[in-house]
């Protein structure tokens, strides 16, 4: 007997039904904000995150004059690494409208925050992802829990300008 492939059964023209979809963007909550100017600034919006015995990769919204805007959770992974994709980077940024440029965030719950050769990738991949949806990539801050932190922007420029 013949395996059927797509189609085979009736040329491919038989109705069928399709999912229709709406996107709505849903607020969590608030968190205390102010202006980034420096890493630094990142840093101490982001303690919550530093502390965390897991990697957490967040997305800090920015508007035209990159001024905060919005926060979002991206992954939650293990204690030595979480999975990133920029379409998980950018699906929040894209719903709301508003988000002009972002900062990168994640947490090394082990206190180094030497970047890894998969920090680098995700890096290079968001900005590259960015600039193609209009959404540029600032910086990539790597927190410590005892408030030390790594900038791309500072250390890897090239990693950033895609």
């Amino acid at each position: 007997m013949k395996a059927k492939t797509c189609g085979d059964a009736d040329g491919g023209t038989a109705p069928y039904s399709i999912p229709l979809y709406r996107l709505q963007l849903v607020q969590d909550g608030t968190v205390e904000g102010s202006a980034l100017s420096a890493p630094a600034d990142v840093a101490r919006m982001l303690k919550d995150i530093a502390a965390a015995d897991r990697e957490h990769m967040v997305a800090i919204f920015l508007d035209t004059k990159n001024r905060p805007i919005g926060r979002h959770l991206i992954s939650v992974g293990t204690v030595n690494g979480t999975p990133v994709q920029p379409r998980d980077v950018f699906r929040a940024a894209l719903v709301s409208g508003a988000v002009n440029g972002l900062v990168l965030s994640h947490n090394h719950p082990s206190g180094d925050v030497t970047p890894s050769r998969e920090d680098d990738d995700v890096t290079r991949n968001v900005a590259r992802a960015g600039a193609l949806l209009g959404i540029r990539l600032l910086d990539h801050v790597i927190l410590a829990p005892n408030g030390s932190f790594y900038s791309y922007k500072d250390s890897r420029p090239d990693c950033i300008d895609a």
